[in-house]
């Protein structure tokens, strides 16, 4: 049934009919990798410290993004919009173990974290992640996006986008991401079915939806499901 609620949505919101034919010829391989991802879920994540157990959101899409990603060659240098409690960042590292993760996030939540303790969740973060910190595989940077990207004059080879979910932001962050990112990079965009705000235009998928239609001639591969995988001309 959340197949055919999520194909609403975003035919609601106008979604191009190239990106609802992608979305639909990927939801249908992925529809049963639900245990595929629990198996890589108990792999990776040994005496994870979480705020509340039953926030794994990353977890589900565990083995979509190894599925995809796993085989990509020279992934070094890695940026992540959105750090949370690590769940993401661990991941990558241990996909591409060559590789250097730079983490971005506030650590003070959205609109849709009303009364989470972010402390808590920072020192979750810390914890979960201090052996790759220790050996310098987290440059961690407690700010905003904007304020990153504007003072970051890195290139990366993947970028995952994970932050403030609003469309205008959503919008901001994807744009800047593009611009730093390294020709035959990956963008790795979360939460494509995610519909919190109840204008439809106000969650991800508006602006994701737009900056794939502004951007087809750039783009060489794009992969649509619960995530949402562009690779860069």
């Amino acid at each position: 049934m959340s197949f055919f609620k999520n194909l609403y949505k975003l035919l609601s919101i106008k979604t191009p009919f190239f990106i609802i034919i992608n979305f639909i010829s990927n939801f249908l391989p992925n529809y049963k990798t639900k245990n595929k991802s629990k198996k890589l879920e108990s792999f990776f994540y040994k005496n994870f410290k979480s705020y509340n157990v039953k926030e794994k959101w990353f977890c589900n899409n565990l083995y979509f993004l190894k599925n995809n990603l796993e085989k990509l060659p020279n992934v070094k240098n890695i940026l992540e919009i959105g750090s949370y409690e690590g769940r993401s960042a661990i991941f990558f590292l241990n996909l591409f173990n060559e590789s250097i993760i730079t983490c971005v996030d506030t650590w003070s939540g959205s609109d849709e974290h009303h009364s989470y303790n972010f402390s808590m969740i920072e020192n979750n973060f810390d914890f979960n992640t201090k052996t790759f910190l220790l050996n310098n595989r987290i440059k961690k940077f407690k700010t905003t996006s904007n304020d990153f990207f504007a003072s970051n004059n890195n290139k990366f080879d993947l970028i995952y986008v994970d932050g403030d979910h609003s469309s205008n932001q959503v919008k901001l962050d994807i744009e800047e991401s593009w611009k730093i990112l390294n020709n035959k990079g990956f963008l790795v965009l979360d939460d494509y079915l995610w519909w919190y705000y109840n204008d439809l235009k106000n969650n991800p998928a508006h602006a994701i939806n737009n900056f794939i239609v502004n951007n087809k001639e750039f783009i060489v591969k794009l992969i649509v499901w619960k995530q949402v995988i562009i690779q860069k001309k």
